[in-house]
């Protein structure tokens, strides 16, 4: 739901540039869907221990479809907010490093 609103509020869109793909826009993208695709992660941990590769590419994947339709609905429905690339391969970068972040909790806290 917190992604959702984020990415429904109008925005500034700024010119896409290589150097674009580090900053502070895209490192937003990037920690919003590490914290999706782990929040995910860590919620199935309690139903299957050790959780199975298909549970973990399920959440990945669905973590990162979130962030490609996301950023189709800015394009098509929002007023105000631009589709671009180099967030879907924020958002996606996230979701898969969201399975890091798993691990270290899992590891740190259990």
């Amino acid at each position: 739901m917190v992604i959702l609103v984020l990415s429904a509020k109008a925005g500034i869109n700024l010119p896409e540039s290589i150097f674009d793909l580090i900053a502070l826009d895209k490192l937003g993208h990037f920690a919003v869907y590490a914290v999706l695709s782990g929040a995910v992660l860590w919620g199935n941990h309690k139903n299957e221990l050790p959780l199975n590769r298909n549970t973990v590419i399920t959440a990945v994947l669905l973590s990162s479809i979130y962030g490609i339709v996301m950023e189709l609905m800015q394009y098509c429905f929002f007023p105000g907010r631009y589709f671009e690339y180099l967030d879907i391969i924020a958002n996606i970068i996230g979701a898969i490093s969201g399975f890091a972040l798993y691990k270290y909790m899992y590891i740190k806290f259990t």
